[in-house]
């Protein structure tokens, strides 16, 4: 559990220095290159803690038992999340009208996974992206501002098919890459031995 906290505070904590008003302090004192180094390396260590904290905290003690409905708002809810996370990086009207699609959608895929697991390690790793989500949502749209184009219906379809697809895959290899089935098969009845 502790390389799961440590990795959640590196990489929450480098990805809230925004939020804390030190990203333009430190690009002045940095530059904007070795910035964004230093920046992408902190993530990647934070990252790997993370997943090597989740892999080595599992499975951990159960604190409730998530009700079934909790799965299924997870499989809808979670294609919207990807789509939303696409959509930050393509100039269409989903990005333009929410402006900050990325934050949103990891809030609602930390917050639908928070309701949908009930032991301990995945409540620390998805509450605390919830949590930061939600605050630097918040941050965000007092900051303001808006993009200069309205948008693109290209990049709105491209954000949509991708995330679809994106969501399909994760959801056919969600217990090989996390060890939770998301899509469960009925087995096919095994013939009797000659």
């Amino acid at each position: 559990m502790e390389f799961l906290i440590t990795g959640l505070v590196i990489f929450l904590g480098i990805h809230s220095v925004r939020l804390v008003g030190l990203r333009g302090p430190m690009i002045a004192m940095l530059g904007q290159g070795p910035y964004a180094i230093i920046y992408s390396l902190i993530s990647a260590v934070g990252l790997a803690l993370i997943v090597y904290g989740h892999i080595l905290a599992h499975p951990s003690e159960a604190i409730w038992a998530p009700p079934e409905w909790t799965r299924t708002l997870a499989l809808f809810a979670i294609p919207v999340a990807i789509i939303l996370v696409i959509a930050a990086y393509l100039p269409g009207h989903i990005r333009s009208f929410v402006r900050h699609p990325m934050t949103l959608g990891i809030f609602l895929w930390a917050g639908v996974h928070l309701l949908a697991n009930g032991n301990i390690a995945s409540m620390i790793l998805f509450g605390s992206f919830a949590v930061w989500a939600f605050l630097t949502l918040i941050s965000a749209y007092a900051r303001g501002g808006s993009f200069e184009s309205a948008g693109r219906w290209w990049a709105d379809i491209a954000s949509i098919a991708i995330g679809l697809g994106l969501a399909g895959a994760v959801a056919w290899f969600h217990m090989d890459l996390f060890g939770v089935a998301v899509i469960e098969f009925a087995s096919e009845p095994t013939a009797p031995g000659i």
